[in-house]
């Protein structure tokens, strides 16, 4: 097998008691050739002496700060960890998973042995002992076929610590700076429209910490604020794909935005993004139903009512 640089880039913020883990993961693993970017996005915990530490011991570690020209979040301390990178294969991480040992190297064989443009293998959860070792998702991985539509509608998915792509397969596509969640389901439906060679692999190979502040947790905690990541998700994908030109997944994503800026404005809140989806509304669907769309935002906000102005908009 070659022996490439392989660039494993991972944002953190004030996770010293957990991000010491997921280093020692990294630095245990078989395949030896690879560099640790990990980026800083304004810690205000003890993760700057103890990245020093590492660093002194192991010049495959870099540490680096996120630039203060860039906004606050894990995608731009991504984005900024690949521009720094070196490697000929990228291979995101969270700074709170861990790797098993042999998780580049398994990765990348497969990718030599069969040239594909990115592999992606397999997780369980730990750390919540109601989800400790369930897999964050069920499909077929034998006989699945992978598009952008089918990744959009999560009847296929991986987490980012699964991949290991080339870079060329990477490098035109970024995380979407202006998202606070769902970044990487966002990065890959982008990512599904570009010519690749995908290979699934059955091997664990990556274990994925549980916390309580998922999307799923917020929803049944604070409806509102799920709402809000949704409607931001679905609306900045959506404007995403007008790169890639997808009518019919682009008008997926904006009827989905429509939803649930709808149920937003029953609870006395207008949606993130409402009138730059009002012009893709116009631009995808009509001006006619941009026009409802924003009837139905006002009625559902004054009167609680506006459904099937709702659902003219939408179809």
């Amino acid at each position: 097998m070659q022996t490439p640089l392989v660039s494993i880039i991972i944002p953190t913020y004030n996770r010293a008691r957990l991000i010491g883990e997921t280093l020692d993961s990294v630095v245990a693993q078989t395949y030896t050739n690879w560099e640790c970017i990990v980026v800083d996005d304004g810690s205000t915990d003890e993760t700057d002496k103890l990245l020093a530490g590492y660093c002194k011991k192991d010049s495959r570690f870099q540490y680096h700060h996120r630039p203060k020209d860039r906004p606050k979040g894990a995608n731009a301390c991504r984005n900024h960890g690949f521009e720094l990178s070196k490697g000929e294969y990228i291979n995101w991480f969270d700074s709170d998973d861990l790797m098993m040992e042999t998780h580049v190297e398994i990765l990348l064989f497969k990718l030599q042995k069969t040239n594909a443009d990115f592999a992606v293998g397999d997780c369980v959860n730990f750390g919540d002992v109601k989800e400790s070792g369930l897999k964050p998702y069920n499909f077929d991985r034998s006989n699945a076929s992978i598009t952008a539509s089918l990744f959009a509608k999560n009847q296929i998915g991986w987490i980012t610590d699964d991949f290991l792509g080339k870079r060329n397969i990477v490098k035109n596509i970024q995380f979407n700076e202006k998202l606070r969640a769902g970044q990487e389901y966002n990065f890959f439906v982008k990512l599904l429209h570009q010519p690749f060679k995908c290979i699934l692999l059955e091997e664990v190979l990556t274990y994925r910490r549980v916390h309580c502040e998922t999307i799923t947790t917020k929803k049944e905690e604070d409806k509102l604020n799920y709402f809000e990541i949704i409607t931001s998700i679905k609306f900045q994908t959506a404007n995403d794909l007008n790169f890639f030109k997808n009518k019919i997944l682009i008008c997926w994503f904006l009827s989905g935005y429509m939803q649930y800026a709808h149920e937003m404005s029953k609870m006395n809140k207008y949606a993130p993004n409402v009138f730059d989806a009002f012009k893709l509304i116009a631009h995808y669907f009509s001006f006619n139903k941009s026009v409802a769309f924003i009837i139905a935002l006002v009625l559902g906000k004054y009167f609680n009512k506006g459904y099937n102005m709702m659902k003219y908009a939408r179809t």
